[in-house]
């Protein structure tokens, strides 16, 4: 008995050697028209999931990308094999006999594609008369979302609140693991460990509810937007739900006892959210670069008189409630005497009580490197209020700033050499009467290298002031070069930031650092709205600029793995983490080098 449970657990140990790999997909047989039905990609074989590229289909709409995944082992005459998973909701947007198109699925460097589903649509009432269990239930669990507002303007936050009311016992439910609607920007807050509960009456019924989703969300464009329903799959006891369903109390013992314990995976979901998003008004002010919500501005300087080579530290900050994460930057204009220095940016994110607010702070040192009284213009920040419907523009002041020539630096200019200084006294020698005979130097001084570098470096210099003048200028009215400007510096940060994630082995931070570095990469690299790219956005756009397939595939391996392993109990191993870290690092690499127009 032993050496048979130490066999069962040598062969549990072992990986799938040698099983061949195939991708299926599978959903079940019917399913209702404009409701959710989940859509399963299984792959079997030791093998990981790439890129997954669904089949085209008008018929259907996908409401979530990935929301489960799983895997398993078996052993099956002797032989263990492994089995991953990964489902889907997709929307019947029609009745009738509908079919899947194949999905193509990337492992490793093949590409392999599934088989095409054939699925039956009916209407609700048709498959309510088949008694079916999941259909008994929609009375008695179901999901309600609380939206603030519907109607709003671009860059606006809405609260969306997502609760499941429940009259039937609850072992356990899953919920999406993230949220990505197409068109906003998302805001999740902590709900903590142990969700809200709560009871209430609902249509004349006592209901239990559960806070299950709360977030706030800020459309990054002007229209019709739709969020797409909210799902989550819950076990329901199903001697419960026969005996809501009344049946005679023959039926109801032979329910009891054939079903005692039996659970029941009941899809739940959330109808659509629709929202009417209006554009910002016209005009806007010079400064306005896109802030919405109700913010102060803060502006400070350590020191109004100083000494030429002393560092001075302007200080900005921007505080409030709405979007903080895409505040612009803050920028001064400093006289061509003063030397400015990198921003040190350090922002403040507070999720709670239903509002994202915070504070975004800006450092700038500048050091001035000649004397006199010089004006700095204020610094203007604009943005607009949702409420008061206009937009309001807040000014730092001018900053009056009184610059002296430091005594001690000047002294040292002047100061003659030090071995000149020893020789002092020193420098009437000897007559040597043997001296060699003296010759005169037949170059003229105006031949010499030197003369003409006395005039060649000024003008360089000058050369040098006026490129970085024009760069200057073109990083404050161009928002495609400053975009292009900045890329691999921030890329680079936040690279860095994820390595330190990845050496303190905090992996949830890890992706979300690696994610947003490429997606952030690519926004500013190609001068687009990074806030609610998708992946197959981020892939038609690559394509369309005409990027090696080499480097798009490295792209997109880097965000499903991101997508996958975020939500992971646990990432396979540490060299699978520093793979996909390698990959997001030689990804932007090549794009910052990547000069080409478009396919």
């Amino acid at each position: 008995m032993k050496k048979s449970i130490l066999v069962l657990f040598v062969m549990l140990g072992l990986p799938a050697f040698g099983q061949e790999l195939s991708v299926r997909a599978s959903a079940p047989p019917t399913a209702v028209v404009n409701e959710p039905f989940y859509y399963t990609i299984e792959l079997k074989g030791n093998g990981e999931f790439g890129n997954v590229q669904l089949g085209k289909s008008s018929a259907f709409d996908v409401a979530n990308t990935g929301i489960s995944q799983s895997t398993s082992f078996s052993i099956i005459n002797g032989q263990v094999s492994q089995s991953k998973s990964l489902s889907y909701a997709l929307i019947p947007k029609k009745e009738g006999t509908l079919t899947i198109p194949p999905a193509s699925v990337k492992i490793g460097d093949k590409t392999y594609t599934t088989n095409a589903v054939e699925i039956t649509v009916v209407k609700d009432d048709a498959a309510a008369q088949q008694g079916s269990l999941k259909q008994l239930a929609k009375t008695e669990i179901f999901i309600k979302p609380v939206v603030s507002k519907t109607k709003l303007y671009v860059g606006e936050g809405t609260t969306v609140t997502y609760k499941l009311y429940y009259r039937l016992d609850i072992s356990t439910y899953e919920t999406e693991k993230d949220i990505k609607p197409e068109g906003f920007w998302v805001e999740n807050f902590d709900l903590g460990k142990n969700l809200p509960t709560a009871t209430e009456f609902l249509n004349g019924s006592l209901y239990r509810v559960a806070t299950i989703k709360k977030m706030q969300l800020f459309p990054t464009r002007a229209g019709q937007l739709e969020v797409s329903p909210y799902l989550a799959t819950c076990d329901v006891l199903v001697s419960q739900i026969k005996r809501n369903r009344g049946l005679s109390l023959l039926e109801d013992m032979d329910s009891f006892l054939g079903s005692m314990g039996k659970k029941e995976k009941v899809p739940v979901y959330s109808p659509a959210i629709k929202f009417d998003v209006m554009p910002l008004p016209d005009p806007k002010p010079e400064s306005f670069a896109g802030a919405v919500g109700k913010y102060k501005f803060h502006a400070t300087l350590d020191k109004f008189k100083v000494k030429t080579g002393q560092p001075m530290t302007f200080k900005f900050e921007i505080s409030g409630e709405g979007n903080i994460k895409t505040l612009p930057d803050v920028n001064i204009n400093l006289p061509q005497e003063f030397e400015k220095y990198e921003p040190k940016v350090q922002e403040t994110v507070n999720r709670n009580a239903g509002v994202v607010s915070g504070s975004r702070t800006v450092e700038i040192v500048a050091i001035p490197r000649a004397s006199g009284r010089f004006t700095i213009d204020s610094v203007k920040f604009s943005f607009f209020d949702p409420d008061q419907k206009k937009y309001i523009t807040l000014s730092s002041g001018q900053f009056e700033v009184e610059v002296e020539q430091d005594a001690a630096a000047l002294a040292a200019a002047n100061l003659p050499d030090k071995q000149a200084v020893s020789k002092f006294g020193t420098d009437i020698r000897f007559i040597k009467t043997n001296a060699a005979t003296l010759q005169k130097d037949t170059v003229p001084i105006y031949k010499s290298v030197w003369f003409y570098s006395s005039f060649l470096v000024p003008l360089a210099a000058l050369l040098f002031v006026l490129l970085q003048q024009k760069r200057d200028e073109r990083l404050q009215s161009d928002v495609a070069f400053a975009r292009l400007y900045k890329a691999s510096p921030e890329a680079k940060k936040r690279l860095k930031a994820a390595s330190l994630f990845l050496q303190e082995n905090k992996q949830k931070e890890f992706f979300a650092e690696l994610e947003n570095a490429l997606v952030k990469f690519i926004g500013n690299k190609f001068n687009t709205d990074d806030h609610a790219l998708m992946k197959d956005e981020i892939k038609q756009l690559l394509e369309s600029k005409a990027v090696p397939n080499d480097v798009i595939e490295k792209c997109m391996r880097v965000l499903q793995k991101s997508d996958y392993y975020r939500y992971a109990p646990a990432a396979e191993t540490q060299d699978d983490l520093n793979a996909i870290y390698a990959d997001a690092e030689q990804a932007i690499s090549a794009l910052s080098k990547w000069r080409g127009g478009t396919a």
